[in-house]
């Protein structure tokens, strides 16, 4: 079970499929980096990082608010958000 829904987010994003990406993830692309406007993208990302809803809306609002839009990686995003957590 998810952690957080697509109802939960607190921010609007696209749930369109843009040009080359892939909702299912199948991509080395979509699977390195994360458009912080596409829902799926981002949702997906929350419910494999976090482990509560709490932890989920606190990431998103980091993602949302926060994250340079020079880092885009997965794993970048990640370290950023917890060496960012307390913010």
């Amino acid at each position: 079970m998810p952690v957080i829904t697509k109802g939960d987010l607190f921010y609007k994003y696209t749930w369109s499929v843009d040009q080359g990406d892939n909702p299912n993830y199948t991509e080395k692309l979509d699977r390195d980096k994360i458009d912080r406007d596409e829902g799926y993208e981002v949702l997906h990302f929350l419910n494999s990082l976090c482990t509560t809803k709490p932890q989920a809306i606190h990431a998103e609002r980091l993602i949302k608010q926060l994250l340079p839009g020079t880092i885009q990686k997965r794993t970048e995003i990640r370290q950023w958000i917890i060496d960012n957590w307390e913010k």
